[in-house]
């Protein structure tokens, strides 16, 4: 019955905890943004949307020209002064490049607000305005472009910011980032700029993230978690884009050595550079949130001095950053990873040298365990792997040029039933495994799988070194008065050790999950599943080791 009470409480405890989690991945209405004529306002943007998507307009055509005709005339008409800066495609890439795509010449739209101040912190928002011959570009790059306006307009309704903002709407970003190539001729502004904010979209749906930003940017993330009401940024997405060959008109511009944040939502896949990507397809509550980042971020930055500008430049850390749920995202320097790590390490080996010499673990029984979780997670693997590629075959799901897997509609069902799926076997693997080789075996060796991913992840990819790093030092802290059999750790305690492993686990890793599943499709199924067990394993074998008054199998 005690154990049965364990697992219920672990099963409610982890379904509230991603509730809570993925309440970060809702965007705020237009009620919690308030907001009177000064202000950001998606509506109007999406009124915008519907002159900039009316249909495609790649770089060089009709349809271009109208939207960039557009596009000045509303700086015009809200009295921004406005240019046009055009170049040769031929003197931005080579002859050969010029005659393939076509158009002759790429032209850049600049405004600007100018500052009070003869101080050089000028401010860059730039989004392109050109799409793909596919799609009218409502989110690609519409969803930039009308929030960059709707910008503009607010901030001509307040008092003149101290300093100057610039309004760069690109062209030619499609076809080879060629927009934001010129633009870097013009060194006069590029002098003149302290921070630059890019707006991107890969999907017409989805809270957008801060997926990348300028070096040594602790300092500049923090920034954007004390300003912005409803932050989304993942230090795991930054470094996994690194790693990725895709560029923006950011990649260009973060040459000059400028502070900068590149944000972009990444849901609605299906849209992506085809027809779908329609203003009637459009989601308004991105577009929002899109405005809840840029308008606070300028109306900070366009009055900060130069002793403030200098505090963030010369940070010289790096920053790993997360949100926890809506509105809270936690940032801490890169300088403390390995420290974690070694705090980690230090506990791990008190523990486990206890642990042995008391025999509350085996050796024989936790190296046998240890090995079979592995061997595990490399069939779950193998058969996910295989599972996937036969449902392709099955709902006709398609394997495009980057090994992305859609499935359309049936998308979310599928990986649903796949997750459900890993984690019953999960729970009957840990059930048999500790049957034959102790649970207590099991549990220590299911933290020694998470201790190894924290190392491995803290000197390779210390953007996600949070995700492991942190539940391991949890649960071994929580594990600690249990093994040293403390009269106090029975009863709510045994509640409190199994929150404390299922709450920072899922807290943490569930989001990365999603997101992998979000860039990548379904076809990061099998690493999802992986995960999965990760988080399950331990869950179910202290559930089922604290079953017993004395915490032995």
């Amino acid at each position: 019955m005690k154990k049965r009470r364990l697992l219920i409480f672990a099963i409610l405890l982890g379904l509230l905890t991603l509730f809570i989690s993925f309440s970060q991945f809702l965007s705020p209405s237009s009620e919690e943004m308030g907001g009177t004529e000064k202000d950001f306002s998606s509506e109007r943007a999406l009124d915008y949307l519907k002159e900039v998507a009316k249909e495609p307009h790649p770089m060089g055509s009709s349809a271009n020209k109208k939207v960039k005709d557009y596009i000045v005339k509303y700086f015009q008409d809200i009295d921004v002064p406005v240019e046009i800066q055009s170049k040769l495609v031929r003197d931005i890439r080579d002859e050969k490049f010029a005659a393939e795509i076509g158009p002759e010449t790429v032209e850049n739209i600049i405004a600007k607000i100018p500052g009070t101040s003869e101080d050089d912190h000028a401010i860059l928002l730039t989004a392109h305005y050109d799409s793909v011959s596919e799609a009218p570009g409502a989110s690609d790059d519409g969803y930039g472009v009308v929030t960059i306006l709707e910008t503009a307009r607010a901030l001509k309704q307040m008092p003149a910011p101290k300093n100057t903002i610039y309004f760069v709407l690109t062209d030619g970003e499609e076809v080879g980032l060629l927009g934001a190539s010129a633009f870097k001729d013009r060194t006069v502004v590029l002098n003149k700029i302290s921070v630059m904010l890019n707006f991107e979209a890969r999907g017409n749906k989805g809270v957008p993230i801060l997926f990348e930003t300028s070096p040594n940017d602790l300092k500049l993330v923090q920034l954007y978690k004390e300003t912005v009401p409803y932050p989304v940024a993942y230090s795991f997405v930054s470094e996994m884009y690194k790693r990725m060959p895709n560029d923006t008109d950011f990649t260009e511009f973060k040459v000059t050595k400028k502070l900068g944040y590149n944000f972009a939502n990444m849901n609605g896949l299906e849209a992506y550079h085809t027809e779908v990507d329609r203003v009637e397809n459009s989601d308004e509550g991105t577009i929002r949130h899109f405005g809840s980042y840029v308008f606070p971020l300028v109306k900070k930055f366009m009055m900060m001095d130069a002793k403030e500008f200098k505090v963030i430049e010369e940070s010289k850390s790096d920053a790993i950053y997360f949100p926890l749920m809506k509105k809270i995202v936690v940032v801490y320097s890169q300088k403390v990873v390995i420290p974690l790590m070694v705090v980690l390490l230090v506990l791990t080996a008190a523990i486990f040298y206890y642990c042995f010499k008391k025999q509350v673990i085996q050796i024989k029984g936790f190296v046998l365990i240890f090995f079979a979780m592995i061997g595990s997670l490399v069939a779950i693997f193998i058969f996910y792997f295989l599972l996937v590629h036969l449902l392709t075959i099955v709902f006709y799901g398609g394997i495009n040029e980057y090994s992305m897997v859609m499935f359309g509609t049936y998308d979310t069902t599928i990986l649903t039933l796949m997750l459900l799926l890993a984690i019953v076997f999960s729970f009957f693997f840990t059930k048999w495994i500790a049957k034959k080789c102790g649970l207590a075996n099991f549990v220590m060796s299911t933290q020694v799988l998470w201790i190894l991913l924290a190392v491995m992840t803290s000197f390779t990819f210390k953007g996600v070194s949070y995700a492991f790093t942190i539940p391991a030092i949890i649960s071994l802290l929580l594990i600690l008065p249990i093994v040293l059999k403390a009269n106090w750790a029975i009863g709510v305690y045994r509640y409190i050790a199994v929150g404390g492993w299922t709450v920072p686990s899922i807290l943490l890793l569930a989001p990365i999950m999603y997101l992998m599943y979000v860039a990548q499709t379904i076809s990061v199924a099998p690493i999802v599943a992986i995960l999965t067990a990760l988080i399950t394993f331990p869950i179910v074998a202290i559930v089922n080791w604290l079953k017993t008054d004395d915490g032995k199998a």
